[in-house]
């Protein structure tokens, strides 16, 4: 569909614009009238009269490649300033694949590698029991496995993730500091590395073009990490959040880890760490086992039903999230939920207004929520591209304006950003005047004075 929707805007213009194209100027067209089309439901050729091509070729050939773009862009991002780079790149989108399959909560690898130094731990065992007909192979280090698998196409390698699970052993960044840009308004958080790639397939995740391995990496030396954390708490000098949820999904594969049934017990005995466990499942089995602690918290990521069906597949439902999150509540458990990203599309007020009204008021979950993030979407240049390749269907960034920021990614204009955060907070402090809400990776310009609420974590 998208191929012959490309070579079709590729033909129209060669036909209807009496001008040689070099390829650079060619892909800008094709790209700001792909992404018309895609948004708005219109063809080609009425895009092309919408911006009155053939009044433009009828004053002369002079000019006509930057008149077409010019008035392109005023219809592709109306709000467009000199100063603004939306930053054109080229439609690439090779031979219709299939698109990866939708998580079922369950994973069932072909091909499980086990680092030699890990195979004799009994955290390994005891993994390695629930896939009792899949093909282990023992390797030196991780780099044996990759190689042996020999992917090198990086859309099937991220795609065939699920079919292989490396078992290794982590020696090194343990404990890091979430990455945030100079400039920007730090919330104070640390990563603690439990694995890298996640079986839930978001269309805007960062791990798409991350990822450069064809499979999902867990270390089997989770007690070595006792020692890091208990030393790591004695330098805080105040409450610091942790949380493993940066490179994978806290509780996706729990059952099979049971890395929360490792880590909450030790939590519980520091002074000043506050692990986070974020997720977009209803894994909770492996929490609601455990003592709760104050120092352990639950979160979820959530959106619209919109979003969460269209572009978190694999994802639990928005329903059983929050159904999930009152369960554990009732355990103890303080909560956290994470609206990130929030997408701008039309009718976003209202679906976002619904799901905040829907959570806080739950009585529950209300008294039991001790921070909210708020993020709108953003990406890296040429992620657009990978994601195109992914999704056969995925709009999400046609409906807004995506412009080049201060840290390099694209990102919708501060004033809507700076927009959508004011109606959010105002949402949640109908409800809720003392839980923390924050902002993930924004400069101080954009969180301005809003009520975001005390907190000890910056």
């Amino acid at each position: 569909m998208n191929q012959r929707l490309i070579r079709k805007i590729e033909t129209i213009l060669s036909e209807n614009l009496p001008i040689k194209l070099g390829i650079n100027k060619k892909n800008e067209l094709v790209r700001l009238i792909f992404e018309v089309s895609s948004r708005d439901n219109i063809s080609p050729e009425d895009i092309l009269a919408k911006i009155g091509a053939k009044n433009l070729i009828e004053e002369g050939k002079g000019e006509l490649f930057h008149k077409v773009k010019n008035n392109l862009l005023k219809i592709r991002y109306p709000s467009i300033k000199p100063k603004d780079k939306p930053h054109l790149v080229p439609v690439i989108i090779g031979p219709e694949r299939e698109e990866c399959a939708i998580w079922d909560f369950d994973i069932s690898p072909s091909k499980i590698f086990v680092e030699k130094s890990v195979s004799k731990l009994e955290w390994t065992d005891k993994f390695l029991e629930n896939f009792p007909g899949t093909e282990i192979r023992e390797i030196n280090d991780i780099k044996d496995g990759i190689k042996y698998l020999d992917i090198k196409d990086p859309i099937e390698k991220y795609n065939t993730r699920r079919e292989n699970v490396f078992l290794v052993k982590n020696k090194s960044a343990f404990i890091k500091i979430c990455p945030c840009t100079k400039g920007y308004k730090r919330c104070g958080y640390w990563i603690l590395n439990v694995g890298f790639g996640c079986p839930i397939d978001c269309s805007y995740c960062y791990l798409q073009m991350y990822s450069n391995t064809p499979g999902i990496i867990l270390p089997a030396n989770i007690e070595d990490y006792y020692e890091h954390i208990l030393k790591f708490d004695k330098k805080c000098e105040k409450r610091t959040r942790i949380g493993t949820g940066e490179f994978t999904d806290s509780l996706a594969l729990d059952k099979y880890t049971g890395y929360s049934s490792y880590l909450i017990p030790v939590f519980r005995k520091v002074k000043n760490l506050v692990l986070e466990l974020k997720t977009k499942t209803t894994d909770i089995d492996g929490i609601l086992k455990e003592e709760a602690g104050e120092n352990v918290v639950i979160s979820w990521s959530v959106n619209t039903d919109r979003i969460a069906e269209k572009y978190e597949k694999g994802g639990a439902s928005m329903s059983e999230r929050l159904k999930a999150a009152e369960e554990v509540a009732k355990k103890g458990y303080g909560i956290g939920f994470h609206f990130d990203p929030v997408v701008f599309y039309p009718g976003w007020e209202d679906d976002y207004k619904n799901v905040v009204n829907g959570m806080f008021s739950n009585d529950i979950i209300r008294k039991n929520t001790l921070w909210v993030s708020l993020g709108t979407l953003r990406y890296v240049p040429n992620f657009k591209q990978t994601v195109e390749e992914r999704f056969f269907d995925n709009k999400m960034f046609y409906d807004g304006e995506f412009f080049e920021d201060t840290d390099g990614k694209l990102r919708y204009p501060r004033e809507l950003r700076a927009q959508i955060y004011d109606n959010m907070i105002n949402w949640i402090r109908e409800f809720d005047t003392k839980a923390w809400i924050y902002l993930c990776m924004e400069p101080k310009e954009v969180w301005g004075d809003a009520p975001f609420g005390d907190t000890p974590y910056i």
